[in-house]
């Protein structure tokens, strides 16, 4: 099933706009270099946010969309239990002079915040998703998420720490 539905359209645009603005900085992508080395999750949250004017435009399936949900929320938990304990020992030092400081220290003293925000865009983009997909299954059809033994997990990935 296609997805053309301007409040999902939307979420996924701050989505887009919050991970590339807060989350996937110059300052803080080597932090995540880990966690993005795994292919799969790699693609599908690059295809998230990446071309999320994409979205508006032609729509995408459904299907997808759950494993880009999956992939983004898989994300966060690993940021959480991966990067955020240490991120004071994974930034690394830099030198009084270096003309990034600000900008490397403000990154990595909002990140924790800014994970929990991108924590609550997908949670949001999450329960959009399965409203679009109960009002719009078949008559006396199951739900496409009922079929995505993943996504038993979102709530675990999204909530925990």
């Amino acid at each position: 099933m296609m997805i053309k539905d301007s409040a999902i359209a939307e979420c996924v645009q701050k989505l887009a706009d919050h991970f590339n603005t807060n989350i996937a900085t110059r300052f803080l992508r080597p932090l995540l270099a880990g966690i993005l080395a795994d292919n799969e999750l790699s693609r599908h949250i690059s295809d998230l946010t990446d071309h999320a004017d994409m979205f508006s435009s032609q729509g995408t399936h459904i299907d997808e969309l759950y494993q880009q949900i999956i992939a983004m929320a898989r994300f966060v938990y690993l940021v959480r239990i991966d990067v955020l304990p240490n991120i004071r020992h994974l930034g690394g030092s830099s030198s009084a002079q270096d003309v990034n400081k600000v900008f490397r220290d403000m990154a990595v003293n909002n990140f924790g915040a800014n994970m929990k925000v991108l924590a609550d865009i997908v949670n949001e983009l999450y329960v959009l998703t399965i409203n679009y997909d109960r009002l719009n299954s078949p008559k006396g059809g199951r739900p496409v998420y009922k079929g995505i033994p993943a996504l038993d997990e979102i709530g675990r990935y999204l909530i925990s720490r």
